[in-house]
């Protein structure tokens, strides 16, 4: 997350863009920036969990980060943002994703979302689909959040391989024939890898972009400036702020 964070920082200084995919030491959960920590997370069930939690800078509700794979993109380029607003943005990302599940042989859509009420509840991100998100039968398959200023854009999100639902319940104040009904993961819809999945979703970003993706090298000067950040996420004051 605090990649993330110094990569859209980085991006204001001037017209570029980054498309990552990574994941998680261990299982964690996060939250979006406005929700109150109390409804969020069940912090002590975490914790007795050996699991982490943290704020993100982004909205949304409550994820467990665990078998997955995390997407992150970050841009202030035109191709984002030339008549292109919040929502416009965010559909484009999600056909990106949706052509990489299709080139995996999953029939993944944008959904039409659910009842605008549920947006307002503290319910976690995986029960309840949003307009543009992806499903499978019925089911999301990606939990997706944006970060957009005037300059720049951060969207990322969770690609489940598998779930723990038991866990993610437990740690999100939720029920887990609840999420089983609302959510599935890549391993229960295909039999395509983790690999498979990362290799389509960098095909499908290259074509939409229209240009090969570059390997980035952080120096010595921006890991320290992701250790200042990473000092934020790690806080009580951050975490505990709502």
């Amino acid at each position: 997350m605090a990649r993330d964070e110094y990569l859209f920082h980085r991006c204001h200084k001037m017209k570029m863009g980054f498309f990552r995919l990574y994941s998680w030491e261990r299982p964690s959960f996060s939250f979006g920036v406005s929700q109150k920590i109390s409804r969020a997370v069940a912090v002590d069930f975490i914790t007795q969990n050996n699991c982490s939690f943290v704020r993100r800078i982004t909205g949304g509700k409550t994820v467990l980060h665990n078998d997955e794979i995390t997407y992150a993109v970050i841009s202030s380029e035109d191709i984002f943002y030339k008549d292109h607003d919040l929502y416009k943005s965010y559909m484009l990302i999600s056909q990106v994703l949706v052509n990489a599940f299709h080139r995996i042989g999953v029939d993944a859509y944008l959904s039409p979302g659910s009842s605008p009420l549920l947006s307002k509840t503290n319910n976690p991100c995986f029960s309840f689909p949003t307009p543009n998100e992806l499903e499978i039968n019925g089911k999301k398959i990606v939990g997706s959040a944006q970060k957009r200023n005037n300059k720049a854009l951060l969207q990322h999100g969770s690609i489940p391989i598998s779930m723990d639902y038991g866990l993610y319940a437990g740690g999100a104040h939720s029920n887990a024939d609840i999420l089983k009904g609302s959510m599935t993961t890549l391993s229960e819809v295909s039999d395509k890898s983790r690999d498979d999945l990362c290799r389509a979703l960098i095909e499908s970003f290259q074509v939409f972009i229209n240009e090969p993706l570059e390997e980035f090298e952080l120096d010595g000067r921006d890991n320290q400036a992701i250790t200042e950040i990473e000092k934020k996420y790690s806080s009580h004051d951050w975490n505990y702020r709502v």
